[in-house]
């Protein structure tokens, strides 16, 4: 079952049968950081605009993908002929780099169009890890300690190891692999340089939380959330042996010719003890609230022995395809794959009617 804070999860908006759907998603063609086999998380967006592109018919709706234009103004000139009533954005990046998502939030804003999913200021804030870390902790919610690297020798006292290293601003799992784990301070200063050097940015290290890593589903917002039934990474015996159990780039991205994806899954969260499953909810819901998220959003958590849960990723806008934790929670809270997209555009719609501006 899934659980229901805060008032209401469904709103009352019910969108008219011809609804005309323009589904935003990057296409992009070239990656501005990363290696080539960072494409694949690219690639994998035009396959789930195509998923939803699909619900949204089910749903008696008009569906249009687009694929977002590298210029902004052609994608505003689009949207302003008025051929959509609302925007899917699944736009992950702006011209191949991710730290530009949230700039395509803000044409939305301008061009006064309805859009799903979290506004750019929260974009922003999640795709900045640093930051994101700073704004969870002075809202007391509780996170692995760390510290960012923007040269690589910056002191580590005070840190326990074993630490992962992760590049400071990227999501899908970009540039996290089995490596990223380091026992001792040479092994994290070149894994910073590796960052540095294949996706030009700054490294954030946090304690590496050798526990449960528990998937935190949420539809909704701001008042009326509701928390999906919990899901949890299960590690297979065809997982490699002796390695960290983490969800690494080829673990999320790979093939069954992989051991890192072959031997991890998503699955049911098993029994949590005591109150501790109340916990985990409680501290995702604060996470998601304290970042912005709306309509939908995955908040990640690593189950510490002592500490409990304690929060190591928040994902707005996380992947919505039929295949994602998204939807696996979704289908055990009863939720069909068009019943989970047409609460999206209707929490969407709501919103824009509620709103001075139409957003």
């Amino acid at each position: 079952m899934s659980e229901l804070l805060d008032g209401p999860g469904a709103v009352a908006a019910r969108p008219s049968p011809g609804l005309r759907v323009g589904i935003l998603f990057n296409d992009d063609r070239n990656l501005a950081q990363g290696s080539a086999d960072d494409a694949v998380a690219v690639e994998s967006v035009a396959a789930c605009a195509d998923s939803v592109a699909e619900a949204c018919r089910e749903n008696g709706w008009q569906a249009t993908r687009i694929a977002c234009p590298r210029d902004p103004r052609a994608l505003l000139e689009r949207l302003a002929d008025g051929q959509v009533d609302v925007v899917f954005n699944l736009v992950e990046a702006l011209d191949g780099d991710a730290r530009l998502e949230a700039a395509l939030g803000w044409v939305l804003e301008l061009a006064r169009v309805p859009f799903t999913g979290a506004p750019p200021r929260a974009m922003q804030l999640a795709l900045e890890k640093p930051v994101t870390r700073a704004v969870l902790s002075a809202a007391g919610v509780a996170v692995p300690k760390g510290r960012t690297l923007e040269r690589g020798d910056e002191p580590l006292d005070g840190l326990t190891f074993p630490l992962i290293v992760k590049p400071a601003a990227s999501d899908a799992s970009h540039g996290i692999a089995l490596e990223s784990v380091c026992r001792t301070a040479a092994e994290v200063r070149a894994r910073a340089g590796h960052v540095r050097e294949t996706y030009h940015q700054a490294s954030v290290v946090e304690e590496y939380i050798d526990g449960r890593e528990l998937n935190v589903s949420i539809l909704g917002g701001e008042d009326a959330c509701e928390v999906l039934p919990l899901a949890e990474i299960e590690f297979t015996a065809e997982y490699p042996a002796g390695k960290p159990r983490m969800v690494s780039y080829i673990a999320k991205w790979g093939t069954d010719a992989d051991a890192e994806f072959k031997g991890s899954r998503t699955v049911p969260a098993r029994e949590l003890a005591g109150d501790l499953a109340d916990r985990v909810r409680r501290t995702a819901l604060a996470a998601y609230r304290t970042i912005g998220l709306r309509d939908y959003g995955r908040v990640d958590i690593r189950l510490h022995p002592t500490l409990g849960p304690l929060v190591i990723d928040v994902n707005p806008n996380p992947d919505i395809s039929p295949c994602a934790g998204l939807n696996i929670a979704a289908d055990l809270a009863g939720l069909t794959y068009a019943q989970l997209i047409h609460r999206v555009v209707t929490a969407a719609l709501a919103r824009a009617a509620a709103t001075p501006h139409g957003r």
